[in-house]
């Protein structure tokens, strides 16, 4: 099924909230599992670390600070009982501006996930696996063959907005299309999640 995950963008062209036209995609292991990532970059944000020397942002800590912080907008560090050696300890170069008594965010994800498929030998264990995506962008499992609970299939990847492509015969084609995302609100876990797959997705540009 190697070949096969790099084929399932042109099978999903059409789901809802998915563009495959504006997008990249990159295997990575995420959650414990393998997964084609379909993601956009943030240009703007990505040569902007070029330039400061920032790479990915994987430090919890870091990304809570960063989330309490207004981009762009100069803050007091009294506001938030801040110290200077406390967001150079917390915060990489390049994440923030420190000026007089004042700090600003400069950080925002430098990705943005759009589709996650993951292969799966069975459709119960796609849903498991799929499933594990569900905090953060659209998700589908890619079959090798139709399974013969096809109506049970349909029923709960329907129901758990899990998309279904199968490439039984070399063609992918879509069983269940991937419901598009809704994010409630972003966490700490979703910007660390986004910057995980970035520093995946740039180690492997880099030893292409």
């Amino acid at each position: 099924m190697t070949g096969t995950a790099e084929a399932f963008p042109q099978a999903v062209a059409d789901a809802p909230g998915f563009a495959p036209n504006r997008t990249s995609s990159s295997r990575v292991v995420l959650q414990g599992t393998s997964a084609m990532l379909h993601y956009e970059l943030d240009q703007a944000e990505v040569e902007r670390r070029r330039h400061a020397g920032l790479g990915a942002i994987t430090s919890p800590d870091a990304l809570r600070v960063l989330l309490d912080l207004p981009v762009g907008v100069p803050l007091p560090l009294s506001a938030a009982g801040w110290t200077t050696p406390d967001l150079l300890r917390l915060l990489p170069r390049g994440a923030m501006h420190l000026g007089p008594g004042q700090v600003t965010c400069l950080a925002v994800p430098p990705i943005g996930a759009r589709l996650a498929v993951v292969p799966a030998r069975s459709w119960r264990a796609g849903l498991e696996r799929a499933g594990r995506f569900a905090p953060f962008c659209s998700r589908a499992m890619l079959l090798s063959s139709l399974p013969r609970e096809l109506q049970a299939l349909r029923m709960e990847a329907d129901f758990y907005g899990i998309g279904v492509i199968c490439d039984a015969d070399g063609e992918p084609c879509v069983i269940v299309p991937p419901a598009p995302f809704e994010r409630r609100r972003f966490t700490v876990a979703g910007w660390l999640f986004l910057e995980e797959a970035y520093q995946q997705i740039t180690s492997a540009a880099a030893e292409a």
